[in-house]
C-alpha cells in the first residue's frame, strides 16, 4: 500500500544509514516538470557533502500519477502536499522554481508549523502581473506557448515531436492555469525566512520583480542574483547549489 508521503514525495537521494540531524529539502517543480528536474541539484549537493536529504513533489497527471486528473488549483495541491511535508522528521527547507515557487509558498502557508526556510527562484511573487504587454502564459496559443518557453531557454527539439507536444502541453496548461489563479490569503505573510533567487537575464522574473517576494514574509528576506536566465536549475547549477549549501548549513541543528 502506498503511503501519502510516498505518493506525494519522491526521494532523489536516500539518506545514508547512521546519518543524523540532516535537513530535508523539498523541491516543487516548474510547470510541466517531473521530480527528476531536481536530480542534478540533488547530486551536486550530495557530492559536495552538504548534509541534506532531497525530496521532490510528485504532482497528479504526470509520472507514476499520470492517470490522475490535474489539480484545479495550487491550493488543492498544497493541502495534501503540506500534510506529507508535516510528517517529515527534522527541519525542512521548501524550494520551488517558477510555478513551483508559488506552490512552495502555498505549502508553507498550509503547514501547521513554519518550515525552516522557503527558497524560490525564477518567479514573480504571488499576484504579480505579467510583464507589460505580454499575454499571460495560460492564455497563449500552443505555438506562442512553445515559442515563449524556447525564448526563455527551454530546448526546442522535444516540442518538434508531435507526440511529445501532445503529452506535454496539457500538463503545462494545467499547471500554468493553476499558477495564474493562485492568490494567497491577504494579510498573512509567512513567518519563516525567505530567500528569492533571480536570473540576471530572466525576462519572465527579472531581479527587480523577484525582490517583491520580500512582502510575503515577516521572517527575514534575502535575494540572490545569478548570472543566468529563467531556467536556473540547469544553467546556474553550481551557483544555485552554493546558495543551498549556505542555507542548509545554517539550518542544520546544533549537535
Amino acid at each position: 500500500m502506498v503511503t501519502a508521503n510516498e505518493l506525494w514525495l519522491v526521494p532523489l537521494f536516500a539518506e545514508p544509514a547512521g546519518v543524523r540531524q540532516r535537513v530535508t529539502l523539498v523541491c516543487c517543480p516548474q510547470a510541466g516538470a517531473a521530480p527528476t528536474a531536481f536530480l542534478p541539484l540533488a547530486r551536486t549537493l550530495t557530492a559536495a557533502g552538504v548534509p541534506v536529504t532531497v525530496l521532490a513533489a510528485q504532482l497528479p497527471g504526470r509520472g507514476r500519477r499520470v492517470r490522475e486528473p490535474f489539480a484545479p488549483s495550487l491550493d488543492a495541491l498544497a493541502g495534501p502536499l503540506a500534510g506529507a511535508v508535516a510528517r517529515l522528521a527534522g527541519p525542512v527547507v521548501l524550494y520551488g522554481h517558477s510555478m513551483g515557487a508559488l506552490l512552495a509558498h502555498a505549502v508553507a502557508a498550509a503547514l501547521p508549523a513554519a518550515p525552516a526556510r522557503l527558497v524560490v527562484s525564477g518567479s514573480r511573487p504571488p499576484g504579480a502581473p505579467s510583464p507589460g504587454g505580454v499575454r499571460p502564459w495560460a492564455e497563449r496559443t500552443d505555438e506562442d506557448l512553445v515559442a515563449g518557453l524556447v525564448r526563455l531557454g527551454a530546448p526546442a527539439e522535444p516540442f518538434a515531436d508531435p507526440d511529445v507536444r501532445a503529452l506535454a502541453l496539457p500538463v503545462l496548461r494545467a499547471d500554468l492555469g493553476a499558477a495564474a489563479r493562485y492568490r494567497p490569503a491577504p494579510g498573512r505573510p509567512l513567518s519563516c525566512p525567505l530567500t528569492a533567487v533571480a536570473g540576471e537575464h530572466d525576462e519572465e522574473a527579472p531581479p527587480e520583480a523577484v525582490a517583491g517576494w520580500a512582502a510575503h514574509t515577516a521572517g527575514g528576506f534575502a535575494r540572490r542574483v545569478l548570472d543566468g536566465g529563467h531556467f536556473l536549475v540547469e544553467s546556474c547549477l553550481p551557483e544555485l547549489a552554493a546558495v543551498f549549501a549556505e542555507v542548509i548549513r545554517r539550518t542544520v541543528p546544533a549537535s
